[in-house]
């Protein structure tokens, strides 16, 4: 049988198999356990939904950033296909610079908005 080509590296030897722990059987859980199990089950079916409706509550908001983004790519695609003069192609970039500035802003705000969301009630 032929040994594999190396290409002039060395052989390195497997590293050791570890043993694997086994699980704790579910016999060994408590009373107390088994009590805070079921409450975050049930909490979090009514978490789902209220986040979803809070989501859902965010759409226009997110389809405002969305056209944003896709105008920051715009400006200079438009100035190249009409040829538009200087004056006109700088504004459009400092509108895009104005709005990408106020995207990032609105992304960050987004990001913490969902970070610090808790369930109302």
């Amino acid at each position: 049988m032929a040994e594999p080509v190396t290409f002039g590296r060395r052989k390195v030897p497997p590293p050791p198999a570890t043993p694997v722990r086994g699980a704790v059987p579910p016999q060994a859980s408590s009373a107390d356990l088994e009590a805070f199990a079921a409450s975050i089950r049930a909490s979090k079916a009514s978490d789902v939904e209220e986040f979803a409706r809070w989501r859902r509550e965010q759409t226009p908001r997110r389809l405002l950033m969305l056209l944003a983004r896709f105008a920051l790519l715009a400006p200079g695609l438009i100035c190249f296909a009409l040829h538009a003069p200087w004056w006109v192609s700088t504004s459009l970039e400092v509108a895009g610079l104005a709005a990408n500035a106020w995207l990032r802003r609105e992304r960050r705000r987004q990001a913490s908005a969902i970070a610090a969301w808790t369930p109302e009630g």
